[in-house]
């Protein structure tokens, strides 16, 4: 085979990243140890690659961004060093030649590892791409070997698969348990699930300049109207959000806007730490292609709603309240949690979703309008509350809790379905809505663990296999 000079795809190496089991011999260009818990979400915006990944990195943990290229040079080429959208790209990855004293240097100064995978492959990354016998042929589809089994088969396997996700989620809670108390884990966990995949990151980053405890100790005294915009204010600005950061000086604002933002306005200028916190910039947060519902100034409001709402008993206290009220009862239970996390749309949010622009369109009239709906309540309960609740359960030795908690995970009807579960139940059962009526929110989870876990071509029957969970 002639040597081939011209790197492979950015496309060929993301399908690499995402298909390759990678183990635990992976060593960063300079040598040092590094294990990929995590590769991260897609990311089809602007900015890098896959987004909130996570890496063991000489034994430490490390969150954060992953940025793929053909040539090391090309971060460089490309100008990442000069975009603060790449201060939270934690590995860079590479292939092709790649020199041991490469550096790859963010625009915050900071030089991150760089990954050269063609040190990892059976081959080169462009000797792969151009190996016909690497391709599967589009034109003969592989059948999943999990489909030709009865139903009750695959259910089974789904809930076992499920379990194992759900597994993988309370490690982490317990991981980060080594230097968070359970409060501040949950508020940051929820930060997150309130920024979706777009705005996780600055959700992530304003919970740890603004940590729980601190706004606590700043609104606890208040009565609930003022405590609340004060917590407002304060996420607001931490996050570079108020209009005097982030709306052009020339704006002007009608009389009801104008009341809104000089009220929060002077709450973060007579906040006692505002010149300390170093708030992010409004270019962090990502308001295109998001609905306006989803905008995070909203979501904002709403996480300072939980802020107010958990202040007496913390997250903790309030969720081991409602579930153990339920006990017996895991439907009930699963109502409830939901409400806990429910924020309805009040005041000024209502028919706003920043303060540039004055109304929701088409949706201002609907008094039932929520900042967070029910079903991203459940998602919250689902992927925060649920895992959050067993590690820390776990953690206290508390076996009634950790019970009540693993039957309302088995008991919790499916959540919307989003591009992995319908793609796998079209793999599984034919159509992307088929499927046994009972499937729950374990089976979903499931579905989603067998196709980030398992659903590869060189491992086609692993998930038939009674141990492989």
């Amino acid at each position: 085979m002639n040597k081939i000079n011209e790197p492979a795809r950015e496309s060929f190496l993301y399908k690499i990243w995402l298909d390759r089991t990678f183990g635990e011999l992976l060593a960063t260009v300079d040598g040092r140890k590094i294990e990929i818990r995590e590769k991260g979400v897609r990311n089809f915006d602007a900015g890098p690659d896959f987004l909130n990944a996570l890496v063991l990195l000489e034994g430490k943990m490390v969150r954060g961004d992953i940025e793929i290229h053909p040539i090391a040079g090309d971060w460089f080429s490309h100008g990442h060093h000069h975009d603060p959208r790449y201060n939270n790209v934690i590995l860079h990855v590479v292939t092709m030649s790649c020199p041991p004293d490469f550096r790859t240097l963010r625009q915050d100064g900071q030089i991150i590892p760089t990954l050269n995978l063609d040190q990892f492959l059976e081959k080169t990354a462009e000797e792969l791409e151009n190996d016909p016998e690497f391709h599967v042929d589009a034109a003969s589809p592989v059948i999943c070997a999990l489909s030709v089994e009865d139903d009750n088969k695959i259910t089974r396997i789904l809930e076992r698969a499920g379990e194992a996700r759900l597994a993988l989620k309370v490690n982490r809670f317990v991981e980060r348990r080594q230097t968070d108390s359970w409060d501040q884990i949950f508020y940051q966990s929820i930060f997150e699930a309130l920024g979706y995949s777009k705005n996780q990151i600055p959700f992530r980053n304003l919970a740890q300049k603004l940590p729980l405890e601190t706004l606590w100790d700043y609104l606890w005294n208040d009565p609930p109207n003022i405590a609340r915009s004060k917590a407002e204010a304060y996420l607001m600005g931490a996050a570079g959000l108020l209009p005097s950061q982030s709306v052009a000086k020339e704006t002007t604002f009608d009389a009801e806007i104008q009341n809104t933002v000089d009220e929060l306005e002077n709450y973060w200028r007579n906040f006692p730490l505002q010149q300390k916190i170093d708030h992010l910039h409004a270019e962090a947060w990502r308001f295109f292609r998001l609905r306006p519902q989803n905008f995070p100034t909203r979501r904002i409001a709403a996480a300072a709603v939980y802020v107010l709402r958990f202040l007496n008993d913390g997250f903790v206290g309030s969720i081991e309240k409602v579930v153990l009220s339920c006990e017996k009862q895991p439907i009930k239970a699963i109502r409830e949690l939901a409400k806990l996390f429910f924020v309805e749309a009040e005041g000024f949010w209502h028919d706003h979703y920043c303060f540039d622009q004055v109304h929701l369109n088409g949706v201002s009239a609907q008094k039932d309008q929520a900042i967070v709906g029910q079903d991203r309540a459940k998602d919250i309960v689902v992927n925060v509350v649920i895992p959050g609740m067993i590690a820390y359960a776990g953690e206290a030795d508390d076996g009634r809790l950790r019970i009540a908690m693993k039957e309302i995970y088995a008991q919790f009807p499916r959540l919307s379905e989003n591009e992995v579960t319908r793609f796998m139940r079209k793999q599984l059962f034919g159509q992307e809505n088929s499927g046994p009526q009972q499937m729950g929110v374990r089976h979903q989870q499931g579905l989603i663990h067998l196709n980030k876990s398992l659903c590869r071509p060189d491992r086609c029957n692993a998930c038939l296999g009674e141990d492989v969970f």
